[in-house]
């Protein structure tokens, strides 16, 4: 499956699974939201938010704990002009960020 950027997430239709990737800039898990994680990631198109039901983060919460860069696959959820993707995976990616750094050199 392609890895969808930011800027493509415009592009695709309600209710599309996806993947995205992209460097953690937020975790953040409120009291009142029923152990509903929200999370922010940015790729070099813009920021993308991903959800993840109770389940999901209690299945990967290690990965995204822990992860510096993450790999998610998930549905798009258009409303209101947000787009949301509702994690159905996370993998930790973060061992590609060496190949990020050593791409920067040229």
């Amino acid at each position: 499956m392609k890895i969808s950027t930011a800027y493509d997430l415009k592009k695709i239709d309600n209710n599309c699974i996806v993947s995205v990737a992209g460097l953690f800039t937020l975790r953040q898990r409120p009291g009142t939201a029923n152990g509903v994680m929200f999370l922010s990631l940015e790729d070099e198109t813009g920021s993308i938010n991903v959800i993840c039901w109770k389940s999901i983060y209690n299945k990967f919460h290690r990965e995204i704990l822990l992860s510096k860069l993450i790999l998610v696959v998930g549905t798009i959820q258009k409303e209101c002009g947000t787009i949301n993707i509702i994690a159905q995976s996370v993998k930790d990616i973060s061992e590609m960020l060496d190949l990020l750094l050593y791409i920067d050199c040229f």
